[in-house]
């Protein structure tokens, strides 16, 4: 839970990361899970030599989502370590939370991200994510979200 919260801080700003009791609740909650990604020996190896103190870190990313009684997938969080980004990690872990979607009968993913999010949502229009809606004020009083979704 530390390292996951460590990672959530280092990819949202204040208001949009969340807070330990969040998260706590967001991995206990019934229709939930988790993926988490180890990094491997090879990228261990180059981010000792360009970093020593990162290559203490076991965790390089994870992906919370839950299944509600609906019947579809929601990304509660992504989050990959710097470090590990741009080697398709992120893919990685959003195609394995689909695919358990799918075994479970799920019939779509949903997520949501700030407007102002820009290398999320290319990353999510990549993998098919279509705009549904603006959630108004979805993150405090200034930020809004957009609504993403993709069949199954």
């Amino acid at each position: 839970m530390d390292e996951m919260l460590v990672i959530d801080h280092e990819c949202f700003v204040p208001g949009i990361a969340y807070s330990r009791g969040e998260m706590q609740s967001f991995v206990e909650k019934k229709g939930s899970f988790g993926i988490m990604a180890e990094p491997t020996p090879e990228a261990l190896e180059r981010i000792k030599k360009s970093n020593p103190k990162m290559a203490a870190h076991k965790l390089a990313g994870f992906i919370i989502t839950e299944v509600p009684p609906k019947n579809y997938g929601h990304v509660i969080t992504i989050d990959t370590r710097s470090q590990y980004r741009r080697y398709g990690l992120g893919s990685m872990l959003m195609a394995a939370a689909e695919e358990r979607v799918r075994k479970m009968d799920g019939f779509m993913m949903a997520l949501e991200v700030a407007v102002n999010n820009t290398v999320a949502l290319a990353f999510y229009k990549r993998h098919k994510y279509t705009v549904v809606k603006t959630l108004p004020r979805y993150y405090g009083r200034e930020l809004d979200a957009l609504l993403l979704t993709k069949r199954l």
